[in-house]
């Protein structure tokens, strides 16, 4: 950033209004000083010439001030345009990067299903096979409402179900020869295909059919990708902001974009550089792309980023630095975390020279009184107006500036707790998916229904579906009895054992419909080691009678680890020098820990600052200086609003707030 800062700081000192708004009224006063100093050296021969060479000192110290004013003006405001979009382009993409993660477990479990399975392995499906398919595959998107499409495909490349169409055809697709080609690994592809009947692009997963030890075709599902763009800039930006974003792929080629004003579309962006300046449609544009971070160990598609275009025009315009009243904040100095020393010193230096200035006007009047220069006195008062009028410039300049960086930085902070929570409403939503749908697996029903129940069966499904899904603790089945059939972890630690209610296991069995899922409180649980997590649990039905419940699957999230990495995550930043100061905490509505970032914090403790409840419930977040424990805190809170259907329209409610400190 200094580098591309530097590099165009003539073109943002041009541009930026309150440069150019303070140097303006700078550049007259001190005009106006030196008329009016050469005025008394024309007509004042009579006071020592100290008197006046000491004005031209304090005037010559003005305008050195004045030339470090105007650099921090442009570098603050420049990094403040940056950071702005360059936050969230990076929010963007590792949001997004986490979402595809699931899917690529999504797909492998998919592709061990034994009714797609046993339908591929057919030579001619029936009817009644045909119906059943498009009832189980309808079942799967309806809990996975990210994807719009499920394919399967015979190794041949003919069609034989699709859940958008009816008609069989074979196709050319290198998706479906890759993922023959190497049948333990899923494929990820983005583009055209000829699995969708149209000229869009879409993103793919697919992976290789295995049936009684031979591969017997391949199933696809088809990612809800713009959807899913346009929901994940929107709690990003806002409506009014005339930024563009876009997601680009390897070469630069934009492959979604947010167009909020109706502009033309982009094709083509230049990408060698994370932050340039461009030319697009007659305008220059502050140019920022981010690359994704890893999540556990998965980069997503290769090269894709995020990216951010700002008319410069942008930077024309008064800042807006929101309502800022300095006299509800603690002293500045106080605050050094946030405000450099240098803008500090700035404000202590321009006060000084003014003091010095009144002491040699004073001066000046004692001066000329001795010499009876009356003449001089109008000039004395008048460079001393001018030096106070110097010094309010001065002032005002700074506390602009101050209140451009603490508004920058305490939205950057409200938008890391929305950020924090977002991504656990997120996950979350893959686990009230996941109980649902590995409930349906008919074999772990079959085997529940034998006698003896079969439980090797049971563990051994239970075992490869937590090989694929690495955010939980330990799967376990139960039965009508509510008590412990197996586990993935340890079958004799809790065979015939009762599941505690605590676990929600009374209201599994009480569940009326495949849509349904019942969830634990977040309280400690013996099957995760007495820590506190959450169990998501979803209701086995009969193979033949789908309304008779005969048991349940319990997941055990794996909480301390997935909430502190999600906190941590949040946290993490090249451009926050005090970050191993910082910590962020989830709560519950009354204040309990869920998780922190910080070991001064346990689960089930106390941590709820003083904030107005009002305004966080009408708004969703909020940002506020805040003193805790003698310090100082950029503090953010945002309250969990759900994702997609997740807490909105399936019943459940759970609300979490996520807190973010950044020391000040």
């Amino acid at each position: 950033m200094e580098t591309f800062l530097s590099t165009h700081e003539h073109k943002l000192k041009s541009l930026i209004y309150d440069v150019n708004y303070y140097e303006k009224n700078l550049k007259s006063l001190s005009s106006w000083w030196g008329r009016i100093a050469l005025l008394g050296k024309i007509n004042s021969l009579d006071v020592a010439a100290t008197i006046l060479d000491d004005m031209d000192s304090a005037r010559t110290r003005f305008h050195r001030l004045q030339d470090s004013l105007i650099q921090s003006l442009i570098q603050q405001h420049g990094r403040k345009a940056v950071l702005h979009h360059q936050t969230r382009c990076q929010m963007a993409i590792d949001v997004l990067i986490r979402n595809l993660f699931e899917r690529t477990a999504d797909i492998g479990f998919l592709s061990d299903d034994p009714m797609v399975g046993a339908f591929l392995n057919s030579s001619e499906s029936t009817e009644e096979q045909r119906l059943g398919i498009r009832q189980h595959l309808q079942n799967y998107v309806d809990k996975y409402t990210v994807y719009n499409d499920a394919i399967l495909l015979k190794p041949s490349g003919e069609v034989v179900f699709q859940l958008s169409q009816n008609s069989r055809r074979t196709v050319q697709e290198p998706l479906v020869d890759q993922a023959l080609g190497q049948p333990s690994q899923y494929v990820e592809y983005f583009g055209v295909s000829p699995l969708i009947d149209d000229a869009n692009e879409h993103l793919f997963y697919a992976h290789s059919v295995m049936y009684q030890g031979k591969v017997v075709g391949v199933v696809v599902l088809c990612f809800r990708f713009r959807n899913e763009m346009h929901a994940i800039f929107d709690t990003l930006i806002t409506a009014d902001d005339p930024t563009m974003y876009v997601l680009t792929d390897a070469s630069g080629k934009v492959i979604f974009q947010k167009n909020q004003f109706g502009r033309s579309y982009i094709t083509q962006l230049p990408i060698h550089d994370d932050i340039s300046v461009w030319h697009y449609d007659g305008q220059e544009m502050l140019l920022i792309n981010t690359q994704g971070n890893a999540y556990q160990e998965y980069m997503g598609p290769e090269g894709w980023r995020a990216c951010a275009l700002m008319p410069m025009s942008v930077l024309k315009s008064k800042s807006d630095a929101g309502e800022v009243d300095f006299n509800e904040l603690p002293p500045l100095k106080k605050l050094s975390g946030i405000f450099s020393p240098d803008l500090l010193d700035i404000r202590d230096r321009s006060t000084l020279i003014n003091n010095d200035l009144e002491l040699i006007v004073l001066n000046g009047v004692i001066t000329a009184a001795r010499n009876d220069s009356a003449e001089f006195m109008p000039v004395l008062e008048a460079i001393k107006n001018i030096g106070r009028d110097i010094d309010s410039v001065f002032a005002d300049s700074i506390e602009s500036l101050f209140s451009t960086i603490l508004s920058t930085q305490l939205d950057e902070t409200r938008l890391q707790a929305e950020l924090a929570v977002d991504v656990l409403d997120r996950n979350l939503y893959e686990r009230a998916n996941d109980c649902r749908w590995w409930a349906l697996d008919s074999r772990i029903g079959l085997a529940l229904l034998e006698q003896p129940v079969n439980t090797e069966q049971i563990s051994a499904i239970l075992k490869d579906i937590h090989g694929l899904y690495t955010v939980y603790h330990d799967l376990y089945v139960f039965d009508e009895k509510k008590q412990y059939v197996t586990s993935s972890l340890d079958i004799e630690s809790c065979h015939g054992k009762h599941v505690p209610e605590s676990a929600a296991a009374v209201e599994t069995l009480a569940l009326k419909d495949l849509q349904e899922y019942s969830v634990s409180n977040f309280v400690p649980s013996e099957r995760y080691d007495d820590q506190s997590t959450y169990i998501y649990n979803g209701a086995i039905r009969h193979p033949e009678h789908k309304d008779q419940v005969i048991g349940g699957i319990g997941t055990v999230f794996d909480a301390t680890v997935e909430f502190r990495a999600i906190l941590q995550d949040v946290l993490s930043s090249d451009e926050n020098p005090q970050g191993d100061q910082a910590f962020a905490v989830f709560t519950n509505d009354e204040g309990q820990v869920i998780s922190s970032s910080d070991n001064r914090f346990q689960v089930g403790d106390l941590f709820f600052p003083d904030v107005d409840l009002q305004v966080l419930q009408e708004q969703g977040s909020l940002s506020v200086v805040y003193e805790y424990e003698s310090q100082y805190y950029l503090m953010g809170v945002a309250l969990s609003k759900g994702y997609r259907e997740f807490k909105n329209d399936d019943g459940y409610t759970d609300p979490i707030l996520a807190w973010v400190m950044q020391p000040c």
